[in-house]
C-alpha cells in the first residue's frame, strides 16, 4: 500500500531504472513522484515528488545524475517539462531541480534525449543531451554538467521533426577522418528518426556530428526506430508496418553508415536488445537468423500497456551476461541467450511491464 496507494488501487509505471547498482529508480505518473528502491534491502528508501505525470527516466552514471521527463498529463503531448536529481546513487535525501529555462521562459518541449549509460565504450563520458518541441524542426542542445541548453540545431533544410535519437561514441575512428580531412573532427555521432511537422510521416534518418551538430549525412528513404548496440558499432532500425517489420541492420564505421542487411518478418515486434554473440565479435539481436523462441507465454495486451512502454519489453543481463527477461501477460520469463531456450518461468505475476536488471556482488 505504502508503494501503490489505497488498497486496491493498482500500480501505474512509468518507467524503472537502475542506478549505481544501488537503488532503482521507478517513476509513478499517477502519484507525481519517483520512488527510490534500495536494492539491497528491497525497499523503498526515498520518494522524489516531481511535476505532474512523471514518465520517463534517463541516468548519466558519470555525472550522478537522474533525468525525468514530465508528460504533464496522460497524454504524449508538447507540454513536457524536464528535472533533474543530482547525486542520484548518494545516501542522501534527494529532490528535483529544472535546467535553466530558453531566453528565461519556463520551458515546455516534447522529447528529451539523452544518451545511454549501456555503451560498451566506458572510458567516453558524453556531455550533452538533446530537447525537441511540438513540430519545431530542430534540437536544442543541454549542457547536461551545467543543466542548461547551449544552442539550437535547425533542421529545417532536411523537413525533419526528430522523434527518436540514438547516440554513439565512436569518436575515435571519425575525429582521425575529419582531421585528416582537415574539416572538423567528432566526439561520436547522434543518428535520429526523422517526421514531417503535423502530418508525422517519416522523412527518413539523419545523421549528426555530436560535436558541431553538423549534418554529415541523410538516408531519407529509411523509415524506423533506431537501436545502437553497446559497442557503437552497429546501428538496427526497427520499420513497424501493417503487415510485419522490417529491421535494417547499419555498421557504423569511419566513413559513415554502411548497409549490413536487413530481414523482414510478419511478426510484430515490440522491442529490441542486444546480446553478445557466441560465434562473432559482435552482438546477436533478436531477430538475426529470425530463429523464433517458443514458450515465452503471451504477450501483454496493448490496451493494457500505457505511457508508451512496449507491451513485451526485453531487457538483456549486461555486456558479459547470458540470460535476458521477458514479461508475458501473467508471468516472466527468463532466457537463456547461449542455448535460445527458456531458463525458467516465473509465474503468478499480473501485467508486469517493466524490468531492471542490477547486478549483487557476493564477497
Amino acid at each position: 500500500e505504502y508503494v501503490c496507494g489505497d488498497k486496491g488501487v493498482k500500480c501505474s509505471w512509468g518507467r524503472a531504472i537502475n542506478v549505481a547498482n544501488r537503488y532503482v529508480y521507478a517513476s509513478q505518473p499517477e502519484r507525481d513522484r519517483v520512488i527510490i528502491i534500495s536494492k539491497v534491502q528491497m525497499v523503498v528508501v526515498d520518494v522524489v515528488s516531481t511535476d505532474k505525470y512523471p514518465v520517463e527516466l534517463f541516468h548519466v552514471p558519470h555525472l550522478d545524475q537522474v533525468w525525468i521527463l514530465n508528460w504533464r498529463s496522460t497524454n504524449n503531448t508538447g507540454i513536457k517539462t524536464i528535472q533533474v536529481i543530482r547525486d542520484a546513487g548518494q545516501k542522501r535525501k534527494h529532490h528535483t531541480v529544472h535546467p535553466e529555462p530558453i531566453d528565461g521562459h519556463f520551458d515546455l518541449v516534447k522529447g528529451l534525449f539523452i544518451p545511454s549509460p549501456d555503451q560498451e565504450l566506458s572510458h567516453y563520458s558524453f556531455k550533452y543531451g538533446y530537447a525537441t518541441h511540438t513540430n519545431q524542426r530542430g534540437l536544442y542542445k543541454l549542457d547536461l554538467v551545467n543543466l542548461r541548453y547551449t544552442r539550437s540545431v535547425d533542421l529545417t533544410p532536411y523537413n525533419c521533426v526528430p522523434t527518436q535519437i540514438q547516440f554513439s561514441a565512436l569518436c575515435e575512428y571519425f575525429m582521425m577522418i575529419y582531421s585528416n580531412l582537415t574539416i572538423y573532427f567528432s566526439d561520436g555521432l547522434v543518428i535520429m528518426e526523422c517526421l514531417e511537422p503535423v502530418t508525422n510521416r517519416p522523412t527518413g534518418q539523419l545523421i549528426l556530428d555530436y560535436l558541431t551538430d553538423t549534418v554529415v549525412g541523410t538516408k531519407p528513404n529509411l523509415p524506423g526506430i533506431p537501436y545502437i548496440s553497446p559497442d557503437s558499432r552497429k546501428l538496427v532500425t526497427l520499420d513497424r508496418t501493417n503487415s510485419g517489420a522490417t529491421l535494417i541492420v547499419q555498421e557504423i564505421t569511419e566513413n559513415g553508415l554502411m548497409f549490413s542487411f536487413d530481414v523482414k518478418t510478419t511478426l510484430n515486434i515490440s522491442d529490441v536488445t542486444f546480446y553478445p554473440s557466441q560465434t562473432t565479435h559482435s552482438y546477436d539481436i533478436y531477430a538475426r537468423k529470425v530463429e523464433i523462441i517458443t514458450g515465452v507465454g503471451k504477450a501483454v495486451a496493448m490496451k493494457l500497456t500505457k505511457w508508451n512502454n512496449p507491451n513485451r519489453p526485453i531487457s538483456g543481463s549486461g555486456l558479459f551476461g547470458q540470460y535476458m527477461v521477458t514479461p508475458a501477460s501473467e508471468a516472466l520469463f527468463v532466457i537463456n541467450g547461449r542455448s535460445r531456450t527458456v531458463n525458467c518461468e516465473i509465474g503468478a505475476v499480473n501485467h508486469p511491464s517493466a524490468v531492471v536488471w542490477t547486478t549483487l556482488k557476493f564477497h
